[in-house]
């Protein structure tokens, strides 16, 4: 009869027989079906009606019992074939000789055709037919069917129990669906066999029906078919652990041949060992060599044998795993690291058999090791000595690790170490002034704008008040949306840099401070005395010109008072040059046009200047530092471009003032400026960088050059 499995197959009813006890046989008789008669012939089929013998009732039972000696030495003949072919048959042959199987036992026993059913894998309320064999050609052949169709069937065979109907008649009145089911298949009787293995729950059912007569079941009947059940359910448990042990020897040797990984096995007994050829290449065995512990042990570096010994006779003693790294001498010369694992097996009493396990080169690995010990100890050594404090955030796990240099750098307590306290306790500390900077650069960072950033800002430690850290950080990993997860960084302390550059920048500010006031003194020498001196002369020398004219005298006089009157003037221009007091009375704009002005009187530049709205007030420094910049441009301009032309710009831009000289001249590289040139820059970076400003300068051969500086100047455009 054909039936499906129930959901919960393996929650087996109360009423399911106990393993190794017999099945629970159901059978009914139906009063409409009228007397059966058991004593028919096992093999007698609806076809071959017995026949009564004519020589009397003695003779006919004489019949019966060789009829029945005769069918049972024909069914033990084909049990003991089906038994000795599934010996050692191939699990993919199993499923032809089972049909095989089929087709002789319904022949034997005149059964139209039998089926093999399994419960479905895939869905658990769905059986399938996997094994099939009708008796002739036309019969309907079995579709997997759910199992709703024959409920109260799948509950006996769930059960553990044998279903024997002669008719469907002797169905119980609870399996009035399962009787619908069965008319609609055409099935007059049915036996049902659960397949069982090891008394666990039925893995499906052996069905066998007739369509064109009704067929009795006698005991001795469903027992012998029981025996078939039970090899085919043995048959198909050895096939199903075949092949799942065939689908495990097929992954293990995928996965050793993935990993590059050689198996072994060594026999104590023996002190032999097996191994793949895999195992071979690595160890550098030929394919025919014996190998031997002896063997094995040559192949070992002496300094680790020791090592390779006893973890394999602890493992041999107490059956803990082997684990061991060793190095072996390869036949050509040199050294292989391996990487050993195994575990021992022993016998029932005790004793050890076997050790297992596998190998694999990990010399690529070792030496990828020792490379980054040797990196690591040339970077704390590198840190050690430049002093820098390390530390790596994860936020994912709301982690961070940092060493004790970061720990002593930022005054970070014991009980603001675990999680992100140590981040907080960095951000609770940093200086009012430069936090806002520092919150900015570190979330362009971690928002993507940033990969790397490098910055300085100050740091109040609780101990040590003000210091000045210089920080680097980068990102390690970031998630889908590009937002960091694990950074990364270092901090060195720069305290004592600053405090010298500082002192520098002090030093250069007198410096220059005290040159500037040299040049305003010698400036005022220049013009209240020699220039005064002069003109005094000039006089002298003009009073003497008119006293003689017309005479020798009178051209000689001329000429002295002509150079006078050019010498005065160039000691004006000079003393000018060294302070300019128009730029303390009228400021740096007019400063600027006096001074192009100047040097277009001389006729050594052609000038354009271009001066924007400025601020109502520039500082004294800012004012002197622009106008310095610009001569020293000029001036640039003059001995070294070779240009006839430049242009001067001064506007206000980003909160400061923006000095521009430009020119179309020769132009130079400025990693490599000349000796001249390169005095002149200097002096004008340390202007401004004095100032708080930038200068930029944009040259190369050929293409001219541009001089930007820049200041913050506090005011606004009037």
């Amino acid at each position: 009869m054909d039936f499906g499995k129930t959901g919960q197959q393996s929650e087996r009813s109360s009423r399911a027989t106990a393993p190794g006890a017999p099945p629970r046989l159901f059978r009914w008789s139906s009063p409409a079906a009228g007397p059966r008669h058991d004593a028919t012939p096992v093999l007698s089929g609806p076809g071959s009606p017995l026949r009564p013998c004519e020589n009397g009732p003695m003779a006919a039972d004489q019949f019966v019992l060789d009829s029945e000696l005769r069918d049972r030495l024909s069914f033990q003949t084909l049990l003991a074939d089906l038994s000795s072919s599934f010996i050692n048959l191939p699990p993919d042959e199993v499923d032809h000789e089972i049909e095989d199987a089929l087709r002789r036992v319904c022949e034997l026993v005149g059964i139209d055709f039998a089926v093999l059913w399994q419960w479905s894998s895939d869905d658990p309320d769905v059986v399938r037919p996997t094994h099939i064999h009708p008796s002739e050609e036309g019969l309907q052949i079995p579709e997997p069917l759910d199992q709703s169709h024959y409920p109260w069937v799948v509950q006996q065979m769930v059960d553990g129990s044998v279903i024997a109907l002669s008719s469907l008649d002797e169905l119980p009145a609870a399996a009035a669906v399962d009787r619908e089911s069965a008319l609609l298949s055409g099935i007059k009787s049915t036996l049902c066999l659960p397949l069982e293995v090891g008394g666990g729950p039925p893995v499906g059912a052996l069905a066998f029906n007739t369509v064109r007569a009704e067929h009795d079941w006698p005991d001795i009947l469903v027992q012998r078919l029981q025996l078939v059940a039970h090899v085919f359910s043995n048959a198909l448990s050895r096939k199903r652990h075949e092949l799942s042990l065939r689908e495990s020897e097929e992954r293990l040797a995928l996965a050793v041949d993935s990993a590059g990984a050689g198996l072994w096995t060594l026999e104590f007994s023996t002190g032999v060992f097996w191994t793949t050829e895999r195992g071979r290449a690595i160890f550098g065995y030929s394919p025919d060599e014996i190998l031997s512990i002896e063997r094995f042990q040559t192949s070992v570096h002496p300094d680790d044998w020791g090592a390779v010994r006893e973890a394999i006779e602890h493992s041999a003693r107490t059956g803990d795993p082997v684990h061991v790294d060793y190095r072996i001498l390869l036949p050509g010369g040199g050294v292989r690291w391996i990487s050993s694992h195994g575990r021992s097996r022993f016998s029932s009493d005790g004793e050890p058999e076997h050790l297992m396990g596998i190998s694999i080169d990990i010399n690529e690995r070792k030496v990828r090791e020792e490379a980054l010990r040797t990196s690591q100890a040339r970077l704390a050594a590198g840190a050690e000595l430049a002093g820098l404090a390390h530390y790596e955030v994860d936020f994912d796990d709301g982690s961070m690790y940092f060493d004790d240099r970061l720990r002593d750098l930022c005054g970070v307590p014991p009980d603001r170490e675990g999680g992100l306290q140590a981040l907080e306790f960095w951000l609770e500390h940093l200086h009012p002034d430069d936090a806002p900077q520092v919150m900015d650069l570190r979330d362009r960072l971690h928002d993507g704008r940033l990969e790397r950033l490098s910055f300085e800002y100050r740091y109040l430690h609780p101990d040590r008040g003000e210091t000045w850290i210089h920080h680097l950080a980068g990102v390690a990993r970031r998630d889908a949306t590009g937002r960091a997860v694990q950074t990364f960084g270092v901090f060195r302390d720069i305290t004592e840099r600053k405090l010298t550059e500082e002192q520098m920048r002090d030093l250069s500010r007198r410096l220059i401070g005290a040159h500037e006031e040299e040049r305003a003194l010698l400036a005022r020498e220049l013009h209240d005395d020699v220039s005064q001196r002069l003109a005094a002369l000039a006089i002298d020398v003009g009073r003497a010109e008119a006293a003689a004219p017309d005479t020798p005298q009178e051209q000689a006089m001329r000429r002295i008072r002509e150079g006078l009157v050019s010498l005065s003037e160039d000691i004006h221009a000079l003393a000018y040059q060294l302070h300019p007091s128009v730029l303390e009375e009228l400021g740096l704009a007019e400063a600027l046009r006096a001074e192009c002005e100047r040097r277009l009187r001389q006729g050594m530049l052609d000038l354009s200047l271009e001066i924007g709205p400025l601020p109502a007030a520039i500082g004294r420094d800012a004012a002197l530092c622009l106008f310095r910049v610009a001569q020293e441009a000029l001036n640039n301009v003059i001995r070294h471009s070779g240009a006839g032309a430049a242009e001067v710009a001064l506007r206000q831009m980003n909160g400061g003032l923006l000095l521009a000289v430009r020119d179309e001249g020769a132009g130079f590289d400025p990693a490599k400026p000349g000796s001249g040139r390169h005095l002149g820059l200097a002096s004008m970076g340390e202007r401004v960088r004095l100032a708080n400003g930038t200068l930029d300068i944009e040259s190369a051969p050929g293409r001219g050059t541009s001089v930007i500086a820049w200041l913050p100047v506090d005011g606004e455009a009037p």
